[in-house]
């Protein structure tokens, strides 16, 4: 979806606030769909001295398999970003910082997409403590023990071992 900036570009004062339900059901991570309901989206814009400040409120719900433990979990965010759009970066301004749109449209879908991707962790856990599986039988060990693994121990650490 393509906004129309030109008029918070050309006045200061000037505001509005967008809800939206963006569809990421086509996206996909590590081989998973995870996004299972429409992204809902609160954007703030507000004109102000030649730029434009927009405030984001994003709310999901991912649905993704545990990276230990291969469960699948539901979680939900609420995220906030904020963001400068400008239209065009003058020398020195810093474009970390700042988002050119030289034509005063805004692709608002793209946008939260790249801000909810890049700020993912960088693991999906069903919790913190999550204890895996057994790599001999497959055994959720979050479920129990199985008894068919026990961890070899490097010969050359053993000393230490004597140690403690």
């Amino acid at each position: 979806m393509a906004m129309d900036l030109r008029r918070f570009f050309q006045s200061d004062g000037a505001e509005e606030t967008v809800r939206q339900g963006l569809d990421f059901s086509g996206v996909e991570l590590g081989g998973v769909k995870p996004f299972c309901a429409p992204v809902e989206v609160k954007a703030r814009l507000k004109g102000f001295a030649g730029s434009v400040e927009l405030e984001l409120g994003v709310r999901f719900t991912l649905r993704m398999p545990c990276d230990r433990c291969a469960v699948e979990v539901a979680r939900e965010y609420q995220k906030h970003f904020f963001h400068v759009l400008v239209r065009e970066l003058e020398n020195g301004e810093d474009a970390d910082e700042l988002i050119p749109v030289p034509e005063e449209k805004l692709d608002l879908e793209g946008l939260v997409l790249e801000d909810v991707l890049l700020d993912m962790p960088g693991q999906f856990l069903c919790k913190e403590d999550c204890k895996g599986l057994c790599p001999q039988c497959g055994k959720n060990w979050n479920e129990g023990a199985c008894g068919c693994y026990k961890p070899e121990t490097d010969p050359r650490l053993e000393v230490l071992r004597q140690l403690l």
